[in-house]
This record gives C-alpha cells, structure tokens and sequence, in this order.
C-alpha cells in the first residue's frame, strides 16, 4: 500500500507552445471524505457503479459502527449523471439532511452531501484535470511524513483495519512489524541532527525496497517505524522482518562527513485469520516484543505472543548484536 512517489495525475500546465491547442479531457467524479475518515480522502467513481458499506466486498469500506455492510450505491448513467440508492441500510443515508427511501434512485449533483448513518459524511465533486491534481497532492502532503515520504501515523492506523479485513476475507493473517533505529541518540549528538536526518530517510529507503505494494509502512514517529504485512504464517513474517533487518545492517549510509552503519530492532505480533485480535492489540504487542529486541542487544528480532512478559527471551536472535565497538566509525 506504500506509494513508491507522489501521485501525478494531469501534465504540466506549462507546455513549449502556449498557444498550441490541448486535448479535452472531462472532469472526474469523486466523493470526498469530510466526517467518518481522512479528511480530503479522494474516493473515485466507477462508470460502473460504487458501492459503500462496512463490508470489505465494497467499493470503499467504511467501519463506523452505524454503517451497514451494504449500505449505499452510486450508480452512473450513460450521461454520465450520478444516482444514489440507498441499501435498506439498518441507519439510512442522508443526502443533503434527507433520509433517502431504501432501493430507490436519487439524482446526485456536484457538491451534494452524502452522509452515511451516523459517522460518515462524503462530498460530490467533479474536478477537472488540474483540480484533480491539486486535490491529491493536498491529499499527499496530509498523509506523508514530509521527511521519509513513508505515510503518517495517523494514515497507518486509519488503514490497517480495512488491511486486515480485506486479506482475512482471503484467508491470509496480518503481521504488524514495529522497527526502531538502534542508538539513534549517539547519532545526532555525533554527526548532528542533519545526518540523523538522513539515516532517517535511508532506513525509510530500506523498509520501502524490503516490502511489497500491498504491504502498510509508516513512520510512527521519531526513529520508529510500523509495517503491516498480510501473510498467512507467524515464521513467513519473521523471515521478511529479518530481511528488513538484514538489509538495513549491510547498508552503509553517507552522512556526517562520515561512512555510518545503522541496526535497528524490531518487534513482531501476528494475527492469523478468522481469530485474529484488534488491529490495537496487534500493535501493542508488537511494541512489547520492540522491547523485548532492544533488551536482548538490538539488531535482531523478537515475536511478541499474547500474555507475553514484556522481559521475557527474543525468540529470533540476529547473526550478530550491535555493541560499541561495531558502532559506527569510518571518516570520509
């Protein structure tokens, strides 16, 4: 799920020949999330019908509590003009403050609102090429970590949940992998806060080139780092989080004048399908094996089980442990 750049959706409003004419295209169609979400979350509809609701069968899922699994549908046309039908939800849909009645198609037009039970609340827009554009680099810089380009914590926690549930249906677990740069402290009061920065941005570059598409990375915050990956065994989830580690100790980094090496720990939770605990849960456990990495010497890596001691052995022990002599130390 970790874009690898920034989105870029029109070209460039500045062409060789201003005065050359350029190609047509039409606006696009998307309901934005205000209440219920992200705020500025852009949902795209389909010419062949969006469907909403908490079920991961879904166009767009939603998981407040007053959303039903099929709630609402937004059809189109071959005008191109929108209908919203309401799917005998247990709460209704709202369009404009009205309840709508149940299997019956209403005209929807740009900017009508759309609220969905109790918690969710969406706006009709159509955007021509550079509103589109602009809209969802808006949208980029309020789920980015503006020094990684990794996604925000608050994105993270926003969608695990629709992660989990979209691979549970599959069949296949959730791992939430919890990394922490290794002395990071002795780094910035060494080579100073810019070299932390940029050991920062290349352990993002290492998680980023570890991972795959439908894999959740983020910054957590500070020198932390979260991961969620869908995968179907606890021992497949400590082999990618080894790799993660693996790679990030071979990676020599420039900063500081100097040639840095940078360890970092890791604490795992996994959480097989169909009993698989809360996302929150997932989370913490993860933290507490962190712990359990960093108690044991860092660099290496620690499956957290539920009713753990927090003190308790790493259960995967790296090849070898940080200590002071292997820190760092080769001037450029």
């Amino acid at each position: 799920m970790d874009v690898k750049a920034n989105t870029h959706i029109c070209d460039s409003p500045i062409t060789p020949d201003q005065d050359a004419p350029r190609p047509h295209r039409s606006a696009v169609s998307y309901l934005i999330v205000v209440e219920g979400g992200i705020p500025g979350t852009m949902l795209r509809l389909a010419e062949q019908g969006t469907s909403l609701g908490r079920s991961a069968e879904n166009t767009f899922q939603f998981y407040h509590a007053t959303v039903s699994r099929r709630h609402a549908f937004v059809r189109m046309d071959s005008e191109g003009e929108f209908y919203l039908v309401d799917q005998a939800s247990t709460n209704g849909t709202l369009l404009n403050g009205r309840r709508l009645e149940a299997r019956r198609a209403h005209p929807l037009k740009d900017g009508d609102r759309v609220q969905l039970g109790s918690g969710v609340v969406l706006k009709l827009v159509r955007l021509d090429p550079c509103d589109e554009r602009f809209h969802s680099e808006m949208f980029e810089r309020t789920v980015r970590d503006p020094m990684t380009g990794l996604y925000n914590r608050s994105y993270f926690l926003d969608q695990i949940g629709a992660l989990r549930c979209r691979h549970g249906a599959q069949g296949t677990g959730l791992a939430v992998l919890m990394l922490d740069v290794d002395h990071f402290k002795r780094i910035n009061d060494h080579y100073g806060h810019l070299a932390g920065d940029t050991v920062l941005r290349e352990v993002a570059a290492v998680i980023r080139e570890s991972t795959r598409s439908e894999d959740l990375v983020a910054r957590y915050g500070g020198e932390e780092f979260v991961v969620a990956l869908p995968v179907s065994a606890p021992d497949l989830a400590t082999e990618r989080a080894e790799r993660i580690r693996a790679n990030q100790a071979a990676r020599r980094i420039q900063a500081g004048g100097a040639e840095i090496r940078v360890s970092v720990s890791i604490g795992l939770a996994f959480g097989p399908p169909g009993r698989m605990r809360d996302e929150l849960s997932l989370i913490e456990m993860a933290d507490q094996a962190l712990y359990q990495a960093k108690a044991a010497g860092r660099n290496r890596v620690a499956l957290g089980r539920p009713g753990a001691n927090p003190d308790s052995q790493v259960t995967q022990s790296a090849e070898f442990s940080t200590t002071s002599s292997q820190w760092p130390v080769t001037r450029g």
